[in-house]
């Protein structure tokens, strides 16, 4: 199994549009929303134009299998925005190197955050087994959402 990723362009927007709707159908479904499912055309390739935002489509064996975004805060602060690996594919390491891709790529960010439900249990461990901690939880919407934060010794 080969993983690679790639910077996203705005000719990829209904590619990416696709994996995060097989990525986050479920969670539509359980919560009646999920910011990541159903993105119109117009915002994706709004938040493609976003220079505080890098969105790269993550490749297994040559077929797009999901996505992970970026977005500064500051110098050295990053946000993980995104990210999603369709359901066939999970559980194969792609989302840990995926982290570890944004985390070298973005090597002069030193705190990492992220968001996810609070009653996603199986993503709380994948972010923990990272080295993320919970630092906060509030509701969004309807959903009760908990932040993760990761702190990197200066470089």
């Amino acid at each position: 199994m080969k993983i690679k990723f790639e910077k996203a362009n705005i000719e990829d927007a209904e590619e990416l549009i696709e994996v995060r709707n097989l990525s986050f159908y479920s969670d539509y479904r359980k919560y009646g929303e999920c910011p990541g499912y159903n993105i119109s055309k117009e915002r994706m390739t709004d938040t493609l134009l976003n220079t505080k935002i890098k969105i790269y489509k993550i490749f297994c064996d040559d077929k797009v299998v999901g996505n992970i975004s970026v977005r500064h805060i500051n110098d050295n602060t990053c946000y993980i925005g995104c990210l999603c690996v369709i359901p066939s594919y999970e559980n194969k390491g792609i989302g840990q190197e995926a982290i570890r891709f944004v985390e070298k790529e973005f090597s002069n960010a030193t705190v990492w955050t992220l968001e996810t439900p609070a009653d996603k249990v199986k993503n709380h461990y994948f972010y923990k087994k990272l080295g993320y901690s919970i630092v906060d939880e509030y509701m969004s919407g309807l959903v009760k959402i908990v932040l993760f934060e990761k702190k990197l010794l200066c470089k």
